[in-house]
């Protein structure tokens, strides 16, 4: 839901959050909810009404329970073929990520000629984190940013970020950059550098180095570039993040 749905003491669901009240989960006046604007807050609450336009629910509780993984990453992925970049936005934003960023590299299948192309792409994959935080209860939905080149990523780093670039022509083993860092949650936003079906090429994955990345390797088997990411961010989440039963 939007944050400008939500008013004082009442939040009107409209559109697609609407359809799915009625379709899907079948709600009446008088069923709790939980609500969320995306951007932080959510609150469960008790429906008023159901209508043809509009829900409107009756704010009662906030949802204090921490849903959001205080460990900040980014996986910049490189644009696959088909439907596999909507199921890698879907399963890293149930996985937490807090940002993804659709990689154009040299071998990419995937082409997205002209920027209205490239808007029609990203808001089909917001849509889909969308979708995807509603189900599995994030209070934040991840932004999923415009598709680019390498150049305009590496650009886009900030000082302190650790890019870790998964390559299957090798790199340090995961047990050592965990031996390396502190065992408490890391303090600084971790971006994750994914190949397309077709890997990277050495040249990129040099140029990544050149701006401070880390080459790492996943384990003897060479993952799937749908899988790679999802592997390593779930590793990510486990060190240093919220699914390792650390208490923050």
């Amino acid at each position: 839901m939007e944050p400008r749905a939500f008013g004082e003491r009442e939040a009107a669901i409209t559109g697609e959050e609407l359809n799915h009240l009625k379709k899907v989960l079948r709600l009446n006046p008088g069923d709790w909810v939980e609500v969320f604007d995306g951007a932080g807050k959510g609150f469960t609450g008790q429906l008023l009404s159901v209508g043809k336009e509009a829900a409107v629910v009756s704010l009662d509780e906030p949802v204090l329970q921490k849903r959001d993984s205080s460990l900040q990453t980014c996986l910049a992925q490189g644009i696959p073929k088909g439907e596999k970049m909507e199921w890698v936005v879907q399963k890293a934003t149930e996985l937490g990520v807090a940002a993804i960023l659709p990689l154009e590299l040299s071998r990419c299948v995937v082409r997205l000629e002209g920027d209205k192309k490239r808007q029609e792409r990203q808001a089909r994959w917001q849509k889909v984190a969308q979708e995807a935080a509603r189900q599995c209860g994030r209070l934040t939905v991840p932004e999923v940013m415009a598709p680019m080149d390498l150049a305009a990523f590496l650009r886009q780093l900030g000082p302190s970020d650790l890019l870790l670039i998964p390559w299957e022509e090798g790199g340090q083993p995961l047990g050592k950059l965990f031996e390396e860092a502190e065992s408490a949650p890391l303090q600084k936003r971790v971006c994750m550098m994914i190949g397309p079906e077709g890997g990277m090429s050495e040249k990129e994955v040099e140029q990544a180095r050149r701006a401070g990345g880390q080459t790492l390797t996943l384990g003897p088997r060479i993952l799937r570039t749908e899988t790679a990411g999802l592997m390593l961010l779930s590793v990510l989440q486990y060190q240093w993040g919220d699914t390792g039963g650390r208490i923050e």
